[in-house]
């Protein structure tokens, strides 16, 4: 409800979900919202957490289960995907959400490792590679080969979009305009720096190219 969310409320979701409690309050506000995932290979079951947070033992399964709005739109930032449980954990995906009733092309799969994620595209999930940090590299020198570097793996390994913290915006938008964006935003809802924080959400939420960005969502109890 806040002022620099209007006329693009489909696009601020909650960041975090990592709890029922947090999850049955935010679907009913936002039309998305991310969670944390761990795969275990031994059990092929995802774990909901964030590492290094202890797990609570909250399975994917049992999280779907409480999803109540089937198009609610997930972001799902997978922790540990490798070359051992690609393959397996898209297949586990996947029959979950056909279990729930829940809509593959809602749902983003987010990682570090990109070439892994093409597992998942393939079964109708959107992917985002979540970039490596470029806020620091004010180097040109530096910058432009990672940046080179990035742009040959999307050619190599296409995914739905990139995702990145919003301080490296500018950044990002300069050297990969035209790609599909998934920001975080996690700035306190008030701070001395309200105003300026109102301007840059209010400029990154109005681009078209800009898909979601997440905010933080504080609850009395169970955030994860």
């Amino acid at each position: 409800y806040k002022l620099e969310y209007v006329g693009y409320q489909s696009k601020v979701w909650a960041h975090r979900v990592n709890s029922l409690e947090k999850l049955n309050y935010t679907q009913k506000f936002y039309q998305g919202i991310e969670l944390d995932l761990v795969f275990d290979s031994i059990n092929n079951t995802f774990d909901v957490n964030h590492p290094p947070a202890e797990s609570v033992n909250l399975n994917l399964d049992t999280y779907f289960s409480n999803i109540s709005d089937k198009d609610l739109k997930l972001w799902l930032d997978f922790k540990n995907i490798s070359k051992a449980n690609a393959e397996k954990s898209a297949e586990i995906l996947d029959q979950l959400t056909k279990k729930y009733s829940l809509k593959n092309e809602n749902i983003l799969v987010e990682s570090t490792e990109i070439n892994y994620l093409q597992n998942f595209k393939i079964k109708g999930f959107k992917t985002s590679f979540y970039l490596p940090q470029l806020v620091d590299l004010t180097d040109e020198s530096k910058l432009i080969p990672t940046v080179d570097s990035i742009k040959q793996l999307l050619v190599k390994y296409p995914t739905s979009g990139i995702s990145c913290n919003v301080n490296a915006y500018e950044v990002v938008n300069k050297y990969f305009k035209e790609e599909r964006k998934y920001l975080w935003h996690i700035y306190k809802p008030y701070s001395r720096h309200q105003v300026k924080n109102y301007r840059d959400f209010r400029k990154y939420v109005s681009d078209s190219t800009v898909e979601a960005v997440l905010i933080q969502v504080d609850l009395p109890v169970r955030n994860r």
